[in-house]
């Protein structure tokens, strides 16, 4: 039986956009004089003269080659034609901005803005799922509390039917939409210019949602009303014991290990208790988390264990994050048959022991993964890799060559650096030798038989006196593929330019070291088109991935990232488990290992009898400037077009 989704989230799209493809966002250049322009055209609609900033910004965008402002001023025409009650072709310029800068900073501006103009047309519904996108798009607090106030004042002066309310609940998430509700309408007499009014609704606001995206701004401005100490709200993590309700009244009780004062620990917190939020069992069965703190020390971690253990009927734990907290805590509870799941923890064999349970992708998986992809898909032959010398590098490094070698491949030499090494003119060397001996020599076979045969003797020429600075590499073109197995972003970019620098003309391949905004940023034409896996990539089409982007931005009022995706995936896979029938501990384990292709913040979660290392994970590749998702049948391009 499958779990019931409470407020599973649905991306709205704007009906006029889902023609429109989004492919690709317009190049734009520096430009003096389209900053100049702008910077006046604003000071005209500052001055509520919208006629003249309309001008403006029409000349701006018709008339100049896409520059730094050409997004801003598609915007700013927008809400100049909303001031001049165009509405039509507000409407018409906001969509513009989402058709020509899809990936734009404004288009959650463009979106509020989209709303005003439907609900002057009287489109009372639509202005309110384009309220409501604001809510959950990557924004400021301040506009998410204007759109929360529409959202709000419409609900509260009959505008808003209780059908309509509850399709945004369903669209959006129940508690996303009940926070804009009793945010707006806690704001109401300030409206109404009875600011003294709207104290107590934004202080019961505060007791509703105490960890609410809009809380840290009405804290603020009741702190600057009253003037008095801050409220005294429960802080789950201030205690390592703390937990959020009494345990004991829950129908199951999971207990959490993690350095919970980090901010990786606070992340796999807050996806933990975003799963629970979002899932509910099939029977109404409650779920009693106890969070223990490890502070990252494998000691402690065990002793945190044991607490747990002691004082609570725990079904299974969920911990801890580090390899090195989670090994002697799998060793620890796997011999008293108490389920593990670790959600972080990468090192392989962590799920050998029969109890323990793995989500995050061992370097092993990774390197047999885009071995396989490598070998099969691009039919690439021989084979180099440059991995750390550390139980990260050994491993992808050696299960690489493994699968390349088993599928037909050829790995015909690895090297090896110690972390923290910054010069890697050594290894590069050794490859590029190993690469020249794999040359065809400049004279035919045919006629080296020849020589041969005949007994004639050829004196190689003497040696020429060179400076090496002068001479100009031979291309290396015999190694198919170089995989490059750094586990941090500064690793790749201190590596990549010295692969170019040396000539190595191989396709590039990577793990979850590459997966990492700094790694396009700042690795330039030097990572373009590398090939990599990682487990998580919060820019994945499937929809239970930005379901869970969206609802914890909308959740947290910040951007998710891996841990919490593992977290949230942890605490799923027990539920769907529970669900299935493992209300004990040793069912829980059986029906842990028979869930497959779960859709979770990852991707898909699947264990399997004697598998328990969920491997699902992607395969991406960096393409004109950004991280994008490579299809299994898809083949890179040859090189870069932009």
């Amino acid at each position: 039986m499958r779990l019931r989704i409470r407020s599973l989230f649905q991306l709205v799209s704007i009906v006029v956009l889902s023609s429109t493809g989004f492919g690709q966002e317009t190049p734009v250049t520096f430009s003096q004089p389209a900053e100049s322009l702008f910077q006046r055209s604003l000071a005209r609609y500052i001055q509520a003269n919208f006629i003249a900033a309309r001008a403006g910004f029409t000349e701006l965008v018709e008339e100049l080659p896409p520059n730094q402002r050409t997004s801003a001023a598609r915007l700013m025409l927008g809400k100049s034609y909303y001031k001049l009650r165009e509405y039509n072709l507000a409407l018409a310029a906001a969509i513009e901005l989402y058709e020509t800068f899809p990936y734009s900073r404004y288009l959650p501006e463009a979106d509020l803005l989209i709303g005003d103009c439907y609900f002057h047309q009287g489109q009372v519904y639509s202005a309110a799922t384009q309220y409501a996108r604001v809510l959950t798009a990557k924004a400021s607090i301040r506009l998410k509390a204007r759109a929360a106030d529409r959202l709000g004042q419409m609900s509260g002066a009959g505008r808003l039917t209780d059908r309509d309310i509850d399709r945004l609940r369903g669209d959006f998430g129940r508690q996303i939409i009940d926070e804009a509700l009793t945010f707006g309408k806690a704001r109401w007499p300030e409206k109404l210019g009875r600011p003294a009014d709207s104290e107590k609704p934004l202080a019961r606001f505060l007791e509703r949602f105490p960890n609410g995206y809009l809380e840290p701004l009405v804290r603020r401005q009741l702190l600057s009303r009253t003037k008095v100490p801050e409220p005294t709200l429960v802080d789950k993590i201030a205690e390592p014991e703390e937990v959020e309700e009494d345990p004991s009244k829950a129908t199951y009780r999971i207990g959490i290990v993690a350095p919970l004062e980090t901010p990786a620990g606070r992340s796999l917190r807050d996806g933990i208790l975003l799963a629970r939020e979002r899932f509910t069992l099939p029977k109404g069965e409650t779920i009693g988390l106890i969070f223990q703190d490890s502070e990252g020390s494998p000691i402690r971690a065990v002793k945190a264990a044991e607490r747990i253990i002691e004082n609570y009927d725990v079904l299974a734990i969920i911990g801890a994050l580090r390899s090195e907290e989670t090994l002697p805590l799998a060793a620890h509870l796997s011999p008293q048959k108490i389920p593990l799941i670790a959600p972080t923890a990468s090192e392989d064999e962590i799920a050998s022991l029969p109890y323990v349970f793995q989500m995050n992708a061992t370097p092993g998986a990774q390197g047999r993964r885009i071995a396989d992809y490598a070998v099969r898909e691009l039919g690439l032959r021989t084979l180099a890799s440059v991995s750390s010398r550390d139980k990260y590098g050994d491993r992808l490094a050696k299960e690489f060559t493994a699968r390349a070698e088993e599928l037909g491949g050829e790995v015909v030499v690895q090297e090896w650096y110690e972390p923290g090494a910054t010069d890697y003119r050594g290894q590069f060397n050794r490859i590029r030798d190993a690469g020249l001996a794999l040359h065809m020599p400049n004279i035919l076979e045919t006629e080296v038989d020849s020589l041969i045969r005949n007994g004639i003797h050829v004196e190689p020429p003497p040696p020429v006196p060179v400076d090496p600075d002068t001479v100009q590499q031979e291309p290396v073109e015999t190694v198919d593929g170089l995989l490059v197995g750094a586990s941090t972003y500064e690793d790749v970019l201190l590596i990549t330019p010295q692969v170019a620098s040396s000539q190595i003309n191989a396709q590039l391949l990577g793990s979850d070291g590459w997966n990492y905004p700094e790694v396009v940023q700042d690795g330039g034409s030097y990572v373009n088109n590398a090939i990599f896996v990682a487990k998580y990539n919060e820019m994945s089409d499937l929809e239970s991935v930005q379901d869970f982007v969206n609802l914890y931005r909308g959740r947290f009022g910040r951007d998710q990232d891996t841990a919490s995706a593992l977290g949230h995936d942890a605490m799923l896979a027990v539920l769907e488990a529970i669900a299935a029938g493992g209300t004990e501990r040793p069912t829980l384990q059986e029906k842990l290992q028979t869930l497959t292709d779960i859709p979770g913040a990852t991707g898909r979660i699947t264990f399997r009898p004697g598998d328990r290392e969920n491997a699902w994970m992607y395969l991406l590749s960096i393409r004109r400037g950004r991280i994008q998702t490579l299809s299994f049948d898809e083949v890179p391009e040859e090189k870069d077009l932009e």
